[in-house]
């Protein structure tokens, strides 16, 4: 989805997706409204629908710009560190982004509009990311073939998930080396 610059510049936009994340964290994706955004953030509703259409718009780009996604995925030169890196800044996005995470999950059933915007936003973004490590890797000769990338892509970040957010256990380096090196590597090879 393309939204045109906000009034007030990055600055102010900025401010308006961290005062969606507090209240998100404070009261939950159902019960978030934009009126409570606006006066967390000392701003009027024709600033937030100016950029974004509706709240399910809005907690996806606060929730996108929270994890900070990259446009560029890691190019280390090596598919297995590149894979690292990406589960690594997974690691650190639920160490600050968990409660967040757990609260959306738990909404996409219950509201298509978020549903649809996650897809759209952060899922595709994440998506388009692991395609790129796998195509660059492709092409420097690390693996031949298009073996499952459709879901191989989201194996090693399920993984993290489910581990984190559902088992309630740590994720730490050797975790994601083990997933790397002992699941997604020899499912490509």
């Amino acid at each position: 989805m393309t939204t045109a610059p906000l009034r007030g510049g990055q600055a102010r936009q900025d401010e308006l997706l961290a005062a969606t994340i507090d209240v998100l964290r404070e009261t939950g994706y159902d019960r978030l409204t934009i009126d409570a955004v606006v006066a967390r953030a000392r701003a009027s509703k024709a600033t937030v629908y100016r950029r974004w259409p509706n709240k399910a718009a809005l907690v996806v780009a606060a929730f996108t710009r929270a994890i900070e996604i990259s446009q560029e995925p890691p190019d280390t030169g090596s598919l297995r560190e590149d894979l690292v890196a990406v589960l690594g800044g997974l690691m650190t996005e639920l160490d600050r982004l968990g409660d967040v995470m757990t609260g959306l999950i738990g909404e996409l059933r219950r509201s298509p509009e978020l549903a649809e915007a996650m897809r759209g936003g952060f899922i595709a973004a994440r998506r388009e990311l692991m395609m790129q490590v796998f195509e660059r890797a492709k092409a420097r000769g690390e693996f031949t073939g298009d073996a499952y990338l459709d879901t191989l892509w989201y194996l090693g970040p399920a993984l993290v998930f489910f581990r984190t957010l559902m088992l309630g256990e740590p994720v730490d380096s050797a975790f994601v080396e083990h997933v790397v090196d002992d699941i997604v590597l020899p499912l490509l090879r």
